[in-house]
């Protein structure tokens, strides 16, 4: 008798404990079921990436910049989605990657007419900007971006539309920057002006290790100014500007194309005024000449250290040493057939 007893009493507890627990399970479908579709929790937020909202008020400077700043102290992206962001300025960080949805879905308007839309902190390592257009509704003066001191290592710009300002980029001291993708310029075909890209101040800073790549310049005084000693301009597209690429360091220009109304010259290679100009300048040109021989140089220093490479070789030297066609080294030219064409050229004996 307390055997059955005993096992009834087990019986019960189990069947409590059971009824119990089909209760909960019971509980917990009914509350997913219950929860709609439209309540379902979204994705968790990622730490190091903030996306930008709009504020009420039309001026987006605060919310942009507050974004920067979060981010800067760790590194990571500031997003844009579609839309059009009106600021009056914004600084940018080191470590920080302004990113768009897209360059023709996403625009940061600049609305003063005067200053710079970004100015970057002294050293700003690992800037970067895609997929988004910096524009100026107010025309600035200034420049879209703006390096100020220190020096700009392992900058990006990428996908990127810069107009509205008189000026695209400015970077005095730039190490391994890479600006690919771009579309800088106006659309004032009549009354070019502005400087697109400048690397380099002029003066006391340049650069090293520059790569600018698949870029589009119009309708602009010069399209590029450079004062880097190992710059690579590849396949630049120019149009409508008085001067398509200027240098005073040593540049290599890989499949250019320029139109007929780039009146001043395609290429511009003029003295080093680096810190006392000490450094030779330069330039090796391949894939030259689809738009005709519009060269201009400092001096005949500037002159002897720049190398032509023409797209064709299937035609003779001419006879005109000032323009000649072939390949040239300084006032020495090759044409097809390997026949050395030259003023007092003489043949060393075997």
């Amino acid at each position: 008798m307390e055997t059955r007893i005993h096992l009834s009493t087990r019986h019960d507890h189990w069947s409590r404990h059971g009824g119990f627990l089909l209760l909960i399970a019971v509980a917990a479908i009914t509350l997913v079921a219950a929860r709609g579709p439209e309540e379902s929790v979204g994705p968790p937020e990622i730490t190091g990436r903030i996306v930008v909202a709009h504020n009420p008020s039309g001026d987006d400077t605060t919310n942009i910049q507050s974004a920067i700043d979060t981010v800067g102290r760790t590194g990571g992206v500031v997003f844009f989605p579609a839309g059009v962001y009106r600021h009056t300025g914004l600084t940018g960080r080191a470590n920080v990657h302004l990113q768009g949805l897209h360059v023709g879905s996403v625009k940061l308007d600049y609305t003063p007419s005067t200053g710079d839309g970004i100015t970057l902190v002294p050293d700003p390592d690992n800037f970067m900007v895609s997929d988004l257009t910096l524009t100026s509704s107010g025309r600035s003066s200034g420049w879209g971006i703006r390096a100020e001191g220190g020096t700009q290592r392992s900058l990006r710009i990428e996908r990127v539309s810069v107009n509205g300002f008189t000026n695209g980029i400015r970077i005095p001291n730039a190490l391994c920057v890479t600006i690919r993708e771009c579309r800088i310029g106006h659309t004032y075909p009549n009354n070019p002006r502005g400087i697109g890209l400048q690397i380099g101040d002029g003066r006391n800073l340049g650069g090293n290790g520059v790569t600018i790549e698949d870029c589009y310049f119009s309708s602009l005084d010069k399209g590029i100014v450079t004062y880097a000693q190992a710059c690579l301009v590849s396949r630049p597209i120019i149009e409508l500007c008085h001067t398509g690429i200027e240098t005073h360091g040593i540049t290599s220009i890989l499949a250019p194309w320029y139109d007929g109304t780039t009146d001043v010259a395609h290429v511009s290679v003029q003295p080093n005024t680096i810190g006392g100009g000490s450094s030779g300048t330069g330039v090796l040109l391949l894939g030259y000449g689809s738009s005709g021989w519009k060269m201009k140089y400092g001096g005949k220093a500037e002159r002897n250290r720049s190398l032509i490479l023409p797209e064709r070789l299937d035609f003779g030297p001419g006879e005109d040493t000032s323009s000649p066609r072939g390949v040239t080294f300084g006032q020495v030219v090759i044409d097809r057939n390997g026949v050395i064409h030259a003023r007092d050229f003489r043949k060393l004996p075997d």
